[in-house]
């Protein structure tokens, strides 16, 4: 399954959302959540290429969530550097035993203004393979306007979310699709959804490793078209299959395929999985080869 990707400009002036657990009540009504109690706030500076984890557990709630999110929600909350260009953000929210904390994200601008909100339907369920467990996981692309020093992340979660539960696969299901195996006839999971939980949060340049929004002919020596605004059209599937027939040279490779190597050192299997899709976008074979020989050997 693929992680979502989403792209947001993030503006100095006020910019409101209409939050998932406000939608069937006040659809089109602005919600602000207030500056004041933001302020108060314990935010986690994070840097790039980092990675932080936050336990959250339901006597850390916080009561000024109840206007926005319907219940006092455990918040997890980082300030990200925002002038250093495009950012890209990636939360996930593993299953624990027998709970997960579903997120629900706001992102807000250097003066605490509301500038876009991903409701956990953003969150795609992904199944547990190579070193990670089962978990919810989304990707944020975003583009802080100029003059602003950081931007604010807030993470919690929803009584919407609350009331539902998730089905994962059966650890001996998942185990027979690792090892070749027909599955067993046996029921998967129920998982409720919890106050408790964890967040682990990663942040990167955007123009880094993973090269998401940028066109493909930055690797095929043609001098790529100045982009303008937060985020770059999807390329028509014409374009994209002719990228892949397009000779790439040993540069490139080569870069590629040290990338996937540095990842596994790290033991980053997503950020190596990145590398590996973009590679094959651009017709590579060999980083998907050194990165089936490393997992196997470890």
């Amino acid at each position: 399954m693929k992680k979502a990707l989403f792209s947001t400009a993030l503006l100095l002036t006020n910019m409101f959302v209409v939050l998932p657990s406000m939608a069937n009540s006040s659809v089109g009504t602005p919600v602000h959540i207030n500056s004041t109690e933001l302020a108060q706030v314990q935010w986690q500076d994070i840097a790039f290429d980092q990675t932080l984890k936050t336990t959250l557990t339901e006597q850390q709630k916080q009561a000024f969530t109840n206007s926005f999110a319907g219940v006092a929600s455990p918040v997890a909350a980082y300030r990200i550097p925002a002038n250093q260009g495009t950012v890209e953000i990636e939360i996930e929210s593993p299953v624990l035993e027998d709970h997960v904390f579903v997120p629900t994200a706001v992102v807000l601008d250097s003066q605490f203004n509301v500038a876009a909100t991903y409701p956990s339907s953003e969150f795609k369920f992904k199944e547990e393979g190579g070193f990670k467990g089962n978990r919810f996981v989304a990707d944020l692309n975003l583009t802080p306007a100029a003059g602003q020093d950081y931007l604010y992340l807030l993470v919690y979660t929803t009584q919407q979310d609350l009331a539902k539960t998730t089905m994962v696969p059966h650890p001996a299901k998942v185990y027979a699709k690792a090892t070749g195996k027909q599955p067993p006839a046996i029921n998967d999971i129920e998982v409720k959804h919890s106050l408790n939980g964890e967040i682990s949060l990663n942040v990167s340049n955007s123009n880094g490793t993973k090269f998401i929004g940028l066109p493909t002919a930055v690797f095929t020596g043609n001098k790529p078209s100045k982009q303008v605004g937060a985020t770059q059209p999807v390329a028509p599937q014409a374009t994209q299959a002719q990228a892949v027939t397009t000779a790439v040279d040993k540069d490139t490779e080569a870069y590629f395929n040290q990338a996937v190597t540095k990842a596994l050192k790290a033991n980053d299997v997503n950020k190596a999985l990145n590398l590996v899709n973009e590679a094959e976008k651009l017709g590579l074979k060999s980083p998907r080869q050194i990165f089936l020989k490393q997992v196997s050997s470890k």
